[in-house]
């Protein structure tokens, strides 16, 4: 198996057919971390090093601390499931592999592990559909931990009951009309009708004297 590059293969994925490659290959688990440390880029082994002793043992762990460094979290899962698309070429069982990859990093995250909960958690993704991006930005930070429809329900009623009671209290104000500009008076309409003083630019005083005495008659 070629060494992981994130320029081009997905975390998960790769990740994902390493452990289908061990277990096809008879390679016990515990030695699934040491198979993976060489496949890794110095980057990413130096960040499985830095943790505690025992937790490097633990293969499920390192798979959890790879999947945070690439922030694969399940609304992340989610999204790749519902959006992904079949590459030029390729074999739609590879699509297959891909989806359920995907699919299964998304149930795992918000730990359904019945039908009972894999029914609610359809309904609440449906229910996420139809709530605009404005409330979904309110709950951003436990938008993708959600999975009870009633809890979402409660909360998006909850959420709009407020909203109300503000708009009821704190109507918005009105609208102010922008103010005009005042436009600056030309040097020539000012001029025009009053004595020259001596809050005049000498040179308008001048011009002005002079069409004065244009006009009279000698």
């Amino acid at each position: 198996m070629q060494k992981y590059d994130a320029q081009v293969a997905d975390i998960s994925l790769y990740l994902a057919m390493f452990e289908r490659q061990a277990r096809t290959a008879d390679i016990e688990e515990s030695e699934w971390l040491s198979q993976l440390m060489a496949l890794l880029p110095l980057d990413l082994a130096q960040i499985v090093i830095k943790e505690t002793e025992d937790k490097m043992k633990d293969y499920l762990h390192i798979r959890g601390v790879l999947l945070e460094r690439f922030k694969m979290k399940p609304e992340t899962f989610r999204v790749k499931f519902t959006q992904h698309q079949r590459k030029s070429g390729e074999l739609w069982k590879e699509l297959i592999f891909e989806l359920r990859n995907y699919l299964e990093g998304w149930l795992d995250g918000v730990k359904v592990n019945d039908f009972g909960t894999l029914k609610n958690l359809m309904i609440t993704d449906q229910v996420k559909r139809r709530v605009s991006p404005e409330v979904k930005d309110h709950f951003l930070d436990e938008w993708g931990k959600i999975v009870d429809p009633s809890e979402l329900a409660g909360k998006l009623d909850e959420y709009e009951s407020v909203r109300s009671a503000l708009k009821q209290h704190f109507p918005k104000a009105l609208e102010r009309k922008p103010t005009e500009k005042i436009k600056p008076v030309s040097p020539k309409r000012e001029l025009k009708g009053k004595p020259p003083g001596k809050f005049w630019p000498p040179v308008l005083e001048k011009f002005y004297t002079k069409g004065k005495l244009a006009k009279r008659k000698f």
